[in-house]
């Protein structure tokens, strides 16, 4: 019993050692991409514009011509989607690091070592989504300056929501990376992606006033349930579809989106 006992545990040690190392090389990826992203401070600043702009036209600009959506001012109703449209542009272009790193070679040496294949781009997903998360938790302390109080639940639940839309769009972002090979043709197809999907996702404006027809087009965009379950947790109701519901159509997204790298990455 004592020797089938040993010989039944190097399997097990086996496994555990793999996860290790695949969790290794997951955390080395991400760091290098964190270094890359703090060596370019433009990039920063360039995102920290385009916050500032959206705010700035949408939140500013257009409440004292709205006034309010039922009895919440216009600046604090938008100003949840203003914060999915920083997270969903920067996940779904994170997809593009990966591209150039097959690019320049950069790939190739690392699908060499002997770890997963799918390490590789779940590191650039844990780089993107908590460089974007960070983000999003300094967009949400000026909060109360749109018009939202948010108690420390709300603050901690909405921090949340956007950590698991960051995740969701990383990996969107990658699986087109994966998909389309040529970078210039990936930029191009993220650039022509980005517009329709920020803008029909109720993100800016209230999804319940639309068309059917529009209606039906918002429920394909992955983005409408992020800027709906944000909205909810921030502001407590308005929302077009249940958070439930919300959750579970991003969760599907995710896993599906995760098949797919997985059988893509390395390509």
């Amino acid at each position: 019993m004592t020797a089938t006992t040993v010989r039944a545990r190097p399997p097990a040690v086996a496994d555990d050692g793999r996860l290790r190392v695949a969790l290794r090389a997951i955390g080395v990826i991400a760091h290098r991409d964190l270094l890359r992203q703090g060596r370019r401070p433009g990039v920063l600043l360039s995102q920290g514009a385009q916050i500032l702009f959206f705010v700035l036209v949408y939140a500013v600009g257009f409440d004292g011509m709205i006034g309010s959506v039922g009895s919440v001012p216009f600046s604090a109703y938008v100003f949840p989607g203003i914060i999915a449209i920083q997270v969903v542009s920067i996940g779904v272009a994170s997809g593009q690091t990966y591209a150039w790193d097959r690019e320049y070679g950069v790939l190739r040496e690392l699908l060499v070592a002997p770890v997963p294949r799918i390490c590789l781009p779940l590191g650039k997903v844990v780089a993107g989504a908590g460089t974007v998360t960070a983000q999003s938790a300094v967009m949400l302390a000026f909060s109360p300056l749109m018009g939202v109080e948010p108690t420390v639940g709300r603050f901690t639940a909405a921090l949340g929501c956007y950590a698991l839309a960051a995740t969701v769009f990383s990996v969107i972002g990658l699986c087109l990376a994966t998909v389309i090979t040529r970078v210039q043709t990936l930029q191009a197809t993220v650039q022509l992606a980005m517009f329709p999907m920020l803008f029909l996702s109720g993100s800016v404006f209230r999804p319940q006033d639309v068309p059917v027809w529009l209606g039906w087009i918002m429920h394909v965009n992955p983005m409408t349930y992020a800027v709906d379950l944000a909205r909810q947790t921030l502001l407590d109701g308005g929302g077009l579809l249940p958070p439930g519901v919300d959750l579970g159509a991003l969760a599907a997204i995710l896993v599906l989106a995760l098949t797919v790298l997985r059988l893509r990455s390395g390509r």
